[in-house]
């Protein structure tokens, strides 16, 4: 390479692409999420919490499932990029039982869907797009403008109606999800009961 211009560039282009892309959360950040409705009868409590980050985007999250008596504690170690949180993609998966943790192959994100068993609805329909729209909502004691979308589907084989909340202001996941019946009984619901940063 003898052309000194070129390999100024070259190196320039190796170096944007080795760069990491940053994650916006940090050590101590939680959340606090409450689920509830007719599609199961608890609630559920779930928590997540950042006990690590290095490298910019490396992540170690503890998660904490409750409802009722049942409980489950595991880590996910996550390298956060946009593509992966679009596909829930872990790096390494721990459950953590009787004071010890075991490694799980979580092959093809079965024992992730697992761990979270009972925190989502599968559509049967695809949902059909009615309304879009922007407001402000409330969540975890703090005020966010949300993107809110409302869906037609059907769901544990009846016909609803999704709402979906989200923000870009907001750090973590959805603001809220729910799913009411055609007569407006609430089938699913998931809401940010709490939220921050505790290091």
């Amino acid at each position: 390479m003898n052309n000194p211009l070129i390999a100024a560039c070259l190196l320039l282009l190796w170096g944007c692409k080795a760069a990491p892309e940053l994650s916006k959360y940090e050590a101590g950040d939680y959340v606090v999420y409450k689920y509830y409705g007719i599609y199961r009868p608890v609630p559920i409590t779930l928590t997540e919490r950042v006990l690590a980050k290095t490298g910019g985007n490396k992540l170690e999250i503890l998660v904490e499932w409750q409802s009722g008596k049942e409980a489950r504690v595991w880590k996910q170690f996550v390298t956060d990029t946009a593509y992966n949180r679009v596909n829930n993609i872990v790096d390494r998966l721990v459950l953590l039982e009787n004071g010890r943790e075991t490694e799980l192959p979580n092959r093809d994100n079965l024992d992730l869907f697992k761990l979270y068993e009972g925190t989502y609805l599968i559509a049967q329909h695809m949902p059909r797009l009615v309304k879009d729209e922007k407001t402000i909502l409330p969540a975890g004691g703090g005020n966010y403008l949300c993107r809110v979308r409302t869906y037609k589907t059907k769901v544990l084989g009846m016909h609803a109606t999704m709402t979906v909340a989200d923000s870009e202001e907001f750090k973590w996941t959805n603001v809220s999800t729910t799913y009411k019946d055609i007569k407006g009984g609430l089938l699913y619901a998931v809401e940010v009961a709490e939220c921050g940063n505790k290091k």
